[in-house]
């Protein structure tokens, strides 16, 4: 049986020394300086006045949305290929999903698919572009820099403009990542970031926004500590959330932050290990940016290509043997799932391209672990080859 974990944290800083200094202070919980730090030092590391931290990247993305006054009844952006909690959130709102197609090679929205969508598919009203087929305001777009892997943003941002729809950037997966030297996360109205376990960077559990908008991120910070304006009466003026971010968390992720330039290092070489010992298949590929971004590689995500093959026309189940070899205890899995295609949202609209199957089934997170070793590299290599194996000769 191996054990090769699919992406687990690395503590191996100042993580004891600051949470020790938490308990020892007694600031343990949603205040202290930990988390005061935590949001000076990735507000500068993102050139921003402000951050807020909370309690989740989900927690993130539901603040990040209403500060961009998302409400009942509106329409919400996002891409289909990504996980549950970059909408969820809208959800939460009493708002819709819209769900956009992705691009084959970065999993990404499709900037062809985006553009087709508000050329065919809305039109103004006021102040607002509305949705076409139910007449509803399109108040906000999600943008997921997926995997490690940024969108492609000037299309996007020119999108948002042209239509007067502000943009949401979900960085959760992608902390370190630019495209064209911006880091991602800073280019559209708010960015949220999320720091659980398996992230680049942890605190346990938690999150960030950030925008150049320093009233957003006032907003979203005033949200999570229950709208609170008065501390010796309680007075609260709105309906907040209990979403702050732990000063022990804090105390972790100030310490993890200071090793994320290391990390993201790391996490490139792997990717790049990996692809040197695929180079001799012809069939399998590392998934890799586009020339004009630098990804970091959260997942590590292989493709396998059969020239024979179309996934939408020929009935494989590739899944079958990545779960099959997951038992094994090789730490592979599937990209996200389709939302759409999910119960919860069945009933949503779907706008794209008829590509996703096709990428479901050849596409796979590896081991990606921060402290992957060059044999666990490997090894997980050697399994996958003989996976593909095992496949086409299904397919033959």
């Amino acid at each position: 049986m191996m054990n090769i974990p699919n992406c687990v944290p690395c503590i191996s800083g100042n993580e004891i020394k600051y949470l020790k200094e938490s308990i020892d202070t007694g600031w343990i919980s949603s205040v202290g300086p930990f988390v005061d730090r935590l949001e000076k030092e990735f507000a500068s590391y993102h050139d921003m006045r402000t951050a807020t931290a909370v309690s989740s990247g989900t927690a993130a993305i539901h603040l990040g949305l209403k500060a961009l006054n998302v409400k009942c009844g509106d329409i919400v952006i996002c891409p289909t290929m990504t996980f549950i909690a970059s909408v969820n959130p809208i959800r939460y709102l009493g708002a819709e999903p819209v769900f956009l197609g992705i691009d084959t090679k970065t999993l990404n929205i499709d900037i062809e698919t985006l553009d087709e969508f508000f050329k065919s598919e809305t039109e103004n009203k006021g102040s607002h572009v509305i949705y076409k087929r139910n007449g509803q305001p399109i108040k906000a777009m999600i943008v997921v820099h997926l995997y490690g892997n940024p969108a492609d943003m000037d299309p996007i941002i020119e999108v948002s403009k042209k239509y007067n729809v502000p943009v949401l950037e979900d960085a959760t997966e992608s902390l370190g990542a630019k495209y064209k030297n911006k880091r991602v996360g800073t280019i559209g109205d708010i960015g949220c970031f999320s720091f659980n376990g398996n992230k680049i960077i942890t605190t346990g559990g938690g999150g960030m926004i950030i925008s150049r908008h320093k009233e957003k991120t006032e907003f979203c910070k005033h949200l999570s500590t229950q709208a609170k304006v008065d501390s010796f009466e309680y007075i609260h003026d709105q309906l907040g959330h209990n979403y702050r971010l732990s000063n022990l968390c804090a105390a972790v992720g100030v310490a993890q932050f200071e090793c994320l330039d290391t990390f993201v290092n790391k996490k490139r070489e792997a990717a790049n290990y990996y692809q040197s010992l695929f180079e001799s298949t012809q069939s399998i590929q590392i998934l890799s940016p586009s020339h004009n971004c630098y990804g970091t590689y959260w997942m590590i995500l292989a493709r396998m290509n059969h020239p024979d093959c179309d996934y939408n026309i020929i009935n494989i189940d590739n899944i079958k043997h990545l779960r099959k070899l997951a038992k094994t205890g090789l730490g592979i899995r599937p990209v996200w799932y389709p939302i759409h295609k999910l119960p919860l949202y069945k009933g949503n609209q779907y706008f794209g391209k008829d590509n996703l199957n096709q990428i479901y089934q050849s596409t796979f997170c590896l081991p990606s672990s921060v402290g992957i070793t060059h044999k666990e590299i490997e090894t997980t290599v050697s399994q996958i080859i003989k996976l593909q194996k095992n496949i086409y000769d299904e397919i033959d």
